[in-house]
């Protein structure tokens, strides 16, 4: 199939093809909504370096051959979890790592929830497909690792922001009978200002790393990849979004509610597209009341 005969959305002409290249450089700058992004950014190295110190010893374990391969593991002192949260970062696949993605554990730690930030190489040198493949990965060396007797066998739950949460929505997607887990190694999924639909990045600033043509754009495009999980997902945006931003979540949600793996879903007033993910983890936010199912939470 040619990227001309790309099938367009609900059949109708995409409403970002109407944007100019301008437009749409725009539209997919989160930053150009969050003028002190730089200093959020700041806030994710130095909150979780705050969390090394502050918390027991991580685990540290590899899931592949690259340097950037690596999962830090965060468990309560006494390893009993009911839940792990493994948290995929952002930065478009380009930018950032796990080390700016250890905060979240103080608050679930505080709460008995195991969390693991993973890292992946970034482009230009990996490509996506291979990121997403290091992603799967990650999941399924922790699902193992989880299995094995000195932890509780825990469910998992994915997450990810920004170019994360595009990583965890792959992950709904893939033959995971074709892989050495013969079913998906997860039990859930939290979909923060995700971008699900990757065509509109071609032509703009963000490819020149990814290096995407059209026809594989549309392949490693959640929003039209066949569901193959059934497992619950919750998708969140910040309500200071761009407009693009927004209507990608919303087309998701509209899927997941069709395909009937939708948790629950919404804005959260306040917050951007770089400081949502401090409520990750923290106790009586809207976040983590849209969470809450996924986490066992709402039981308590």
């Amino acid at each position: 199939m040619t990227a001309a005969a790309i099938p367009l959305a609900d059949g109708i002409r995409p409403a970002w093809r109407r944007l100019d290249e301008a437009e749409r450089a725009r539209e997919y700058s989160p930053s150009s909504k969050a003028p002190d992004f730089r200093a959020i950014l700041s806030h994710y190295r130095a909150r979780s370096g705050a969390a090394l110190l502050h918390l027991p010893p991580p685990t540290l374990l590899r899931c592949g051959a690259e340097a950037a391969q690596r999962i830090v593991l965060f468990e309560p002192a006494d390893g009993a979890a009911d839940v792990l949260v493994v948290y995929f970062h952002g930065g478009y696949w380009q930018e950032l790592s796990l080390d700016d993605s250890l905060f979240p554990a103080v608050d679930f730690i505080d709460r008995r929830v195991a969390y693991a930030a993973v890292g992946y190489t970034l482009a230009p040198h990996a490509t996506l497909r291979q990121i997403v493949d290091q992603a799967a990965n990650a999941v399924s060396a922790l699902r193992r690792f989880t299995d094995a007797p000195r932890m509780s066998s825990p469910r998992i739950v994915i997450a990810g922001s920004s170019a994360g949460a595009h990583l965890a929505a792959m992950l709904l997607t893939l033959d995971w009978g074709a892989r050495a887990s013969s079913t998906p190694p997860f039990d859930g999924a939290i979909l923060l200002s995700g971008i699900y639909d990757l065509r509109p990045l071609v032509g703009t600033y963000i490819n020149e790393a990814l290096q995407l043509d059209e026809r594989e754009a549309f392949d490693l495009s959640p929003q039209y990849r066949p569901l193959r999980t059934q497992v619950p997902v919750t998708v969140c945006w910040g309500e200071h979004e761009t407009d693009e931003f927004r209507r990608q979540s919303r087309n998701l949600v509209g899927r997941l509610a069709r395909g009937g793996l939708l948790c629950s879903a919404g804005e959260i007033p306040g917050r951007n597209h770089f400081d949502l993910v401090f409520d990750l983890g923290a106790a009586g936010t809207l976040l983590d009341r849209r969470i809450a199912p996924l986490l066992g939470h709402d039981k308590r």
